[in-house]
């Protein structure tokens, strides 16, 4: 490997993971509040949960599998181009107006790619913003007049990928670099107040390699507890590892259950746990979803229970398939500890309808969201304080 090569292989993994004690003492940082005097904008009765995976809009993980630095820069050329293509801005405005109609109290969201670019890709880590996912909901939402809160962040894989940009007058090509670095949040409605807000990355993890430098792929959680109708919730947002790393998805799950063991507060977690719960191909299923219900959690879309299937993954990579090509079920809302006399009330998979693309056609995500809304009794909330 010559000089400019590894040092090729030095930018590209050299970022990491910024959370090296992912289960130790919690980052507490809100990136901002405000609590809204008028109540009108509060939505229905109850309480209301949505998640949803948004989507980076590439499929990073090619580039991870690059065998060597050329290729990693070739197919992060063409995945760079994928981002742009698959329009975070117009799909940020599709997913605002689902939320919108809705108009949860919590909201989980995950893969919140922030992507950032440098002109100097050997030299500098990049830091000029060309798409903050969470920022561009939080936006579109406002745009909408509704004011959510991104009340916890959990920052995961942090990596940065030299690119073509374009080529001199010679035919050599010119390199700049794009740093990906994904996530997940919690966001809640303005009127709803909250305090302890955490967030970790889990141990468990996917190594890479390239040259000599090795770093991986993270996934992490999200928390809040939310105070409504008199009762506090700890709502918990997370991602999980995909199916194909089986032993690090449950390795994962372990972390987060433990995590979760002492809670006795009602509990709402939310997420993309790649576990597929539908059973059309059992060879893809894991044990995660297993492993969640017998820890006490209950599957709001299954209780009571339900025969429509809530398909929620996946679309194809670059959105512009005419018609839903769902055939999983990833993405759930557990529930544990609720109050006395709590019920259900609707359930909802929402995105997954041609109506709700973008303007050019795109799908808002590669996944759709879940929605639930409960109906809690004043006087259980009262008597669970």
């Amino acid at each position: 490997m010559n000089h400019r090569s590894a040092l090729l292989a030095a930018v590209l993994f050299a970022v990491g993971c910024a959370d090296s004690n992912p289960l130790g003492p919690a980052r507490t940082a809100v990136l901002h509040r405000t609590v809204s005097s008028d109540l009108s904008a509060a939505g229905p009765p109850g309480l209301t949960a949505l998640t949803w995976n948004v989507y980076v809009g590439a499929e990073i993980e090619r580039v991870l599998q690059a065998q060597t630095p050329h290729e990693a820069i070739v197919l992060a050329t063409e995945e760079w181009a994928h981002v742009q293509a698959t329009d975070f801005p117009a799909r940020a405005g599709v997913l605002a107006g689902e939320i919108a109609a809705r108009r949860p109290d919590v909201v989980g969201l995950q893969e919140l790619a922030l992507y950032r670019t440098t002109d100097r890709p050997f030299d500098e880590l990049a830091t000029h913003v060309a798409y903050d996912f969470l920022q561009l909901v939080i936006d579109s939402l406002r745009a909408r007049g509704l004011d959510y809160a991104a009340a916890a962040v959990d920052r995961t894989t942090d990596i940065q990928v030299p690119v073509i940009a374009g080529f001199d007058p010679s035919g050599q090509p010119i390199l700049a670099g794009v740093r990906f670095t994904d996530g997940d949040a919690v966001l809640l409605r303005a009127d709803v107040r909250y305090a302890n807000p955490q967030s970790g990355v889990y141990r468990a993890h996917i190594p890479v390699t390239l040259g000599n430098v090795t770093t991986g792929v993270y996934q992490g959680w999200s928390s809040a507890e939310a105070t409504l109708g008199g009762q506090t919730y700890r709502f918990v947002a997370t991602h999980l590892a995909g199916q194909e790393v089986e032993a690090i998805q449950l390795a994962q799950t372990e972390e987060l259950l433990a995590l979760l063991g002492g809670e006795s507060q009602p509990t709402i977690l939310v997420g993309d746990f790649n576990s597929d719960a539908y059973g059309a191909d059992p060879t893809r299923a894991t044990p995660t979803y297993g492993m969640v219900r017998s820890a006490g959690y209950a599957d709001t879309w299954s209780q009571p229970d339900r025969q429509a299937p809530g398909l929620t993954c996946c679309e194809q990579a670059d959105l512009r398939n005419p018609r839903p090509t769902f055939d999983q079920r990833l993405d759930f809302i557990f529930t544990r500890n609720l109050p006395p006399g709590a019920r259900l009330v609707s359930r909802a998979v929402v995105g997954d309808r041609p109506g709700e693309r973008t303007a050019s056609g795109l799908w808002p995500s590669d996944h759709a969201g879940v929605a639930a809304t409960f109906l809690v009794p004043a006087a259980a909330a009262v008597a669970a304080k």
